[in-house]
């Protein structure tokens, strides 16, 4: 006897058939939306990245030039004096990385010059204009915030420049430079000039020289970030983070750089007083004599 399918039983099967077919059709269509949702999200990282490393490249490339700060002579170099920060004394508004200055000054042969005489760092007057200038001897420091043998000479010889400087014995001028640039991925050495520059505009000579104090403190440390370069611009006086975040004299500093290295300098610190090279022993005996030259006494 055949067996034969009752109606209600192929009914059935054709309901089951159709609900399966249809939760087929949902996984499809939920795994194909799950993809799109997955492309469009990769997507939309992938634009974020590329947009992220434009804005940083962008941001990276300093400019030729740019302006020279109120606290920086042409050079690129901030003179602090006991009647305040030197202030707009530069020739120029500007200056560019192309239009570099060349010293014809010389000074006495140094130690590998073969007994020819040294070329003088740019804006640094004969030695013997410089004695005769009617001027407190002017100390001039081609350093960086990043380097140890400088922080060593502030350490060794920072409070009692500072104390010179108040008592109008002597004026000082720093130029910073960023030969250890490379030691940070943060070019800290950099970022450490520029935000001398604008201390400088703000504060009185002795907040500026115990802010440079501290500064040379976290000598080592891998560098400060622009935000903790700010507070610690805050904590002397000085309001900086604008300037630090828009690079605002980062084009001085790439110039002063330039023309330092071009016109003689190889190493920081370097240190000159009335364009006397200083070279070994003791700095103190060696601006005490400076100093005694130029008064007679």
């Amino acid at each position: 006897m055949a067996s034969s399918s009752s109606p209600r039983s192929s009914e059935a099967r054709e309901k089951a058939r159709q609900v399966a077919a249809k939760q087929s059709k949902h996984a499809k269509n939920s795994s194909r939306l799950w993809w799109q949702i997955s492309s469009v999200v990769v997507l939309v990282v992938i634009i974020g990245i590329i947009a992220a490393v434009y804005q940083h490249n962008k941001k990276a490339e300093i400019p030729d030039s740019g302006p020279v700060a109120a606290s920086s002579n042409q050079y690129g170099g901030i003179v602090v004096t006991k009647d305040g920060i030197k202030k707009n004394t530069s020739d120029v508004d500007s200056r560019d990385i192309n239009d570099l200055k060349t010293s014809s000054e010389t000074g006495p042969a140094d130690d590998q010059s073969s007994g020819k005489p040294a070329t003088l760092p740019v804006g640094l007057p004969s030695e013997d204009d410089a004695k005769k200038n009617g001027q407190p001897v002017k100390v001039t420091i081609f350093q960086d915030y990043n380097c140890i043998h400088c922080a060593e000479f502030e350490k060794t010889n920072g409070e009692q420049l500072k104390k010179q400087v108040l008592n109008g014995d002597i004026q000082l001028e720093i130029r910073n430079l960023n030969f250890l640039d490379q030691e940070t991925s943060t070019e800290y050495s950099s970022r450490a000039a520029m935000a001398a520059y604008s201390v400088a505009e703000q504060v009185s000579p002795e907040q500026f020289l115990d802010w440079q104090a501290e500064m040379f403190s976290h000598q080592g440390q891998g560098g400060m970030n622009n935000q903790k370069l700010a507070d610690l611009a805050k904590k002397y006086g000085a309001d900086i983070k604008d300037d630090l975040d828009n690079n605002k004299y980062r084009p001085l500093v790439n110039v002063t750089v330039k023309e330092s290295q071009e016109n003689g300098i190889t190493g920081t610190p370097t240190t000159y007083a009335d364009s006397k090279k200083y070279g070994n022993g003791s700095f103190s005996d060696f601006l005490s004599g400076v100093i005694k030259d130029k008064s007679g006494k």
